[in-house]
């Protein structure tokens, strides 16, 4: 079967290459239309070298071009599209990049589109609906939803009449180099030195926890350092400097391909606290490299670690209490941990995950 995925900005290009590479591997024949970008650059030079891939890019992200820039060249990637449509049984669009284009096009094919859904709305829409969204969702012939949350928080905001062509291909694994394969988990790592958030820092992620930790004596009493990698929204300026001055070490931006790596292999708990969430890559991300994370219970954060048995690792409270509680059953449940962590990598590989969850990638097989 010939498939086409399109990202536009390369907005997911670890989760497209995941993708990809499962469905060359099945022994499909994939394009994938995306952009250029600053950072990720490796997923796409992994990608065009895979059997049965070609990879098709123009300078359309904002790390790479101007916005005016960047939709002219997507406007003729989606020409390059359109030219190649025949040969495609389906067309998956992963992320919107320009609507109108986009309802144009995909309007057109509308037989072959599928279209996944990360986010019911993109993060910081204040509204119940996102019309953009719904005007895709409405046209495609098949929807796809990176986590059954993503895919409840859809149907509450859209309509059950949606439900019928709505699937859920659960997110997988993610490594953070295209050369990376799944890491172990090791039962005698030793005690953690500090509590670590990564992620690109924005409102819904809940970091001002951090604030409350640094000011815990049960945290200083432990020597537990404070740590924060990412990228910060220009609206948390404030936080920023607050966290600074009370001694959270933060390195404002993106992580190079070397500094992650010496990262995840850190003896660190890492903890994601969001207030709202559909899915973490972060968590996927930190699961295929064997690292321990503790959880606010936002989305599909809570849904994982329930159905993986890890309770325990998920805060009851945004609070230092209930982190230090969570600290606690690591340490003294490290050998349950670990197996339910291992289950958890072997049950969310992307070949499992396609064969068992990939419908709407084989609807169209005799098209």
């Amino acid at each position: 079967m010939n498939l086409a995925i399109v990202d536009p900005g390369s907005f997911v290009l670890p989760y497209d290459h995941q993708l990809v590479r499962s469905l060359a591997a099945r022994g499909d024949r994939v394009d994938f239309y995306g952009s250029t970008t600053r950072y990720n650059g490796g997923f796409l030079a992994a990608m065009a070298v895979l059997p049965g891939v070609t990879a098709r890019s123009r300078p359309i992200s904002g790390s790479v071009a101007p916005r005016w820039r960047g939709a002219l060249a997507y406007l003729r990637l989606l020409a390059t599209l359109l030219w190649n449509a025949r040969r495609y049984a389906i067309v998956n669009l992963q992320f919107s990049g320009f609507w109108p284009a986009e309802w144009v096009v995909m309007g057109l094919l509308r037989r072959k589109f599928v279209y996944t859904v990360h986010n019911a709305v993109p993060h910081g829409h204040e509204g119940l609906k996102h019309r953009p969204t719904e005007r895709l969702a409405l046209l495609a012939r098949a929807l796809v939803f990176v986590s059954g949350a993503t895919r409840d928080d859809f149907l509450r905001r859209y309509g059950e009449a949606f439900r019928a062509k709505a699937s859920v291909l659960p997110h997988g694994l993610l490594p953070v180099a295209p050369q990376c394969g799944v890491v172990d988990y090791d039962a005698q790592a030793p005690t953690p030195r500090a509590l670590v958030f990564w992620s690109t820092v924005k409102p819904y992620k809940g970091i001002e926890l951090f604030a409350e930790l640094a000011r815990s004596d049960e945290i200083r009493q432990r020597g537990l350092a404070l740590q924060i990698h990412g990228s910060w929204a220009s609206e948390l300026r404030g936080l920023r400097g607050e966290l600074a001055t009370l001694g959270v070490a933060i390195d404002d931006g993106y992580l190079d391909e070397p500094q992650l790596l010496r990262l995840l292999a850190d003896d660190v708990v890492f903890l994601l606290p969001y207030r709202a969430a559909s899915q973490s890559g972060a968590l996927y991300s930190l699961l295929n490299h064997g690292r321990f994370f503790i959880c606010a219970d936002a989305g599909d954060l809570g849904v994982f670690m329930r159905r993986f048995g890890l309770e325990g690792l998920l805060l009851r409270e945004r609070s230092a209490a209930a982190v230090v509680e969570c600290l606690d059953y690591l340490e003294a449940n490290r050998v349950t941990v670990v197996d339910a962590l291992r289950q958890a990598q072997e049950a969310l590989r992307w070949d499992r995950l396609l064969a068992e969850h990939g419908a709407a990638y084989r609807l169209y097989g005799s098209a």
